[in-house]
């Protein structure tokens, strides 16, 4: 097939805009003999977007239905227009199909534009439409301001998506010159599963209650068209499941206003396919036998996805890997066993992968080289084996824990993620009761060779002041020490994620040395997933005497999923590490969940363990003040911890520096009304040209976090 035949299969279309439009419409699309259908006989139930915004092109999209459903093509008339106002000749005036090979999704490569410009586009199907606003880039060399938001893990039954309504008031009320230009989405557009009890709403208790929309109805995920089922877990399996979940997450008004304001540049993490994913490996459980190679419900994703979210992909201005969508054949086969640059070249993970690339890089402007990369279809199974959880628990003295890949021992993820090339080449056989499974395997890999080798060549090659570099899965260490008097002795030192970078380590040791080594500055990292907000400094190598400084972190919230502390909260309950997560302060007067997770990532195990027991002396604040001076902070590169929360970020880029803020927003259960959720708390950041050292926590307006 020629490019332009299978793009217009896929619902994708490429036009120019001109100086004057087409001008021959006459009628609108769908009119018949008897003139057009009734208003109301179309609707558009997931909005309209825009994405990858580029010099001169940006790609529109949507969604049309008709009132009576059916498989026949539904024609539409899409308008574009330079500003505001359609009283003017568009720019294009374009006539397409949606088709129900593509479940009436249209994607639009609108070229030919003029940079740094506003625009405003609408489709049209008989008498009823749909208006939408983008803009696009600067030129390479304009020396402006450049204004980001980013956002991740929307999960529908776990809250409102109500952190695109207060990022839409707040904005309004910046300065013109400070207003959001685009927004980054790190991935979790969607979540796969439905009726999981984690993944939905919590109350104050962190009890899981129900939802409800503003008309009265549940917030609830229907049942899938097909679907599958491990144990009480039910999650998307086909093509026509994952689209299901599109049509339901994008439904909601908050993330429709959005996305009609703004152009996005997204890539998907692990929900888009499946939790904590590697490649096309699914995995629901904590032992091997609930590993499944899933190659179908790969590509059926990554279908969904490209259907459902705006990218320019195919064609995009170099340096560029980033490929569309192409249908494959695959079965879910055994995964045999990985390469030399820990890829799994079985012929039909091959093919699932490699339907579809989506890292890419965008510029915006002299200050902004956007760098996205996608951190799930080349990484590496995780460090330790699910299967070895019992085993490593029980090492800790712990008869239950909380899951293979949180609050990790150190040691072990180390050694297992070196490999074959541990110790210099001769990994030892088993770290003290724990079999080395990993001795005679390759270094383990987030990125994979050819998108690591795509990545350095791109940071190395762009003369933009600043490198933003979208990241899907936080990159700082979260160190928790492990070797402690008293009750807590955690027997190894932890890391509180292992499907995060530092479950990566020697991948993440090489990226970022490589940044010093090429003398690479300014490289600010945007991070999602953890469902927290952080922020911090980048070392080369944690694990050296003198790591140095070598980049920035920010790491946003969730928009709706419930948060870290809520994960540690539930998990911790009947444990003895309780009290290193929560405590309970209300007969002081205080919360009855106080976040000491925060304490014990800012200052350490001693200060958080002094913090429970200092209580009992009756002042909250004195025993705070106790517990910040018991011990030093075991992640001194670590400036701001907020693990109870929801909302997004947004940084302002200059020549000379960058400002971000973290913006927390009050937790977004309540039944939606016109109003805004409201900020619990806004903290900012300024981080200075060339001195990654020098990121400063400016202020925290509103209710610091615990023990801020």
């Amino acid at each position: 097939m020629r490019r332009r035949d299978f793009l217009q299969g896929a619902g994708a279309f490429i036009v120019a805009a001109k100086l004057a439009g087409c001008g021959d419409n006459k009628e609108g699309p769908g009119d018949g003999p008897e003139g057009p259908p009734a208003p109301g006989t179309f609707a558009f139930p997931q909005g309209v977007a825009s994405g990858d915004p580029r010099t001169t092109s940006v790609v529109l999209w949507t969604r049309v239905e008709g009132a009576n459903p059916s498989s026949q093509p539904i024609s539409l008339r899409l308008e574009v227009v330079k500003g505001e106002s359609f009283d003017v000749t568009p720019i294009v005036d374009q006539t397409i199909e949606a088709t129900i090979a593509s479940d009436h999704t249209v994607r639009v490569l609108v070229t030919s534009l003029a940079a740094d410009s506003a625009y405003s586009y609408r489709f049209t199907a008989g008498q009823d439409r749909i208006v939408g606003q983008t803009r696009t880039a600067p030129d390479a060399n304009a020396d402006v301001q450049v204004n980001v938001a980013w956002v991740s893990c929307q999960d529908y039954q776990a809250g409102h998506f109500g952190a695109y309504r207060q990022m839409i008031e707040d904005d309004r009320a910046r300065p013109r010159e400070d207003r959001i230009h685009f927004v980054v989405h790190l991935g979790d557009v969607i979540y796969e599963t439905a009726g999981d009890e984690f993944q939905r709403a919590l109350d104050a208790n962190f009890k899981p209650i129900t939802l409800q929309n503003s008309d009265g109805s549940p917030r609830v995920v229907p049942p899938f068209p097909q679907g599958a089922r491990h144990g009480s877990t039910t999650y998307a399996n086909t093509v026509d499941d994952y689209r299901h979940l599109y049509k339901t997450f994008l439904s909601d008004p908050d993330v429709r206003a959005a996305r009609a304001r703004w152009p996005f540049v997204c890539v998907w993490d692990d929900h888009e396919f499946t939790n904590d994913s590697w490649q096309s490996m699914a995995n629901y459980g904590d032992t091997v036998d609930l590993e499944e190679p899933s190659q179908k419900r790969k590509l059926a994703a990554s279908q969904a996805f490209f259907e459902y979210v705006p990218m320019q992909l195919t064609g995009a201005p170099a340096p560029n890997e980033a490929k569309d969508f192409a249908p494959a054949m695959v079965s879910d086969a055994p995964f045999t066993a990985p390469n030399a640059d820990n890829f799994v070249a079985e012929p039909n993970n091959v093919a699932a992968i490699g339907a579809m690339t989506i890292y890419r890089s965008l510029r915006w402007g002299k200050h902004v080289e956007l760098v996205m990369t996608d951190e799930r279809s080349y990484r590496s199974d995780h460090a330790i084996p699910e299967g070895l959880a019992a085993v490593v628990n029980a090492a800790a003295g712990q008869t239950v824990f909380f899951d293979p890949r949180n609050f990790l021992p150190l040691p072990v993820v180390n050694i297992f993620d070196q490999g074959a090339t541990a110790n210099g080449g001769s990994p030892p056989a088993a770290i003290g009761p724990i079999p080395n499974v990993r001795r005679t395997s390759p270094v383990g890999t987030m990125l994979g060779a050819k998108q690591k080798a795509w990545f350095k060549a791109t940071m190395q090659a762009s003369d933009a002041t600043w490198k933003l570099w979208g990241n899907e899965v936080p990159m700082m260490r979260m160190f928790i020490e492990g070797d402690t008097p008293g009750p807590l002795n955690l027997g190894f030192d932890r890391i509180l994620d292992g499907d995060a970078w530092d479950g990566y380590p020697t991948e993440r040791a090489e990226l970022l040395t490589f940044l010093r080594t090429q003398n690479i500055q300014n490289v600010v990292v945007l991070t999602g997933d953890l469902h927290a907000h952080f922020a911090g400094v980048l070392m080369d190598n944690y694990d050296s005497g003198t790591p140095n400084p070598v980049a920035c972190e920010l790491i946003a919230a969730g928009i709706a999923s419930n948060s870290l502390f809520s994960f540690y909260e539930s998990a911790s309950r009947g444990l003895s590490v309780r009290p290193l997560v929560t405590v309970d302060a209300s007969p002081l007067g205080q919360s009855k969940f106080v976040e000491n997770l925060n304490m014990l990532l800012l200052h350490g195990i001693v200060s958080a363990a002094t913090f429970g027991q200092a209580l009992a002396g009756g002042n909250f604040n004195a025993a705070k003040a106790a517990a910040i001076g018991a011990s030093a902070n075991p992640n001194p590169h670590i400036k701001y911890v907020d693990t109870n929360s929801q909302g997004y970020g947004y940084v302002k880029v200059t020549a000379t520096q960058v400002k971000g803020e973290l913006v927390t927003i009050n937790r977004p259960i309540s039944t939606p009304s016109p109003s805004v959720p409201g900020a619990r708390r806004v903290a900012t950041f300024t981080i200075p040209k060339d001195n990654p050292s020098g990121m400063t926590l400016d202020a925290v307006a509103g209710t610091p976090p615990f023990p801020l």
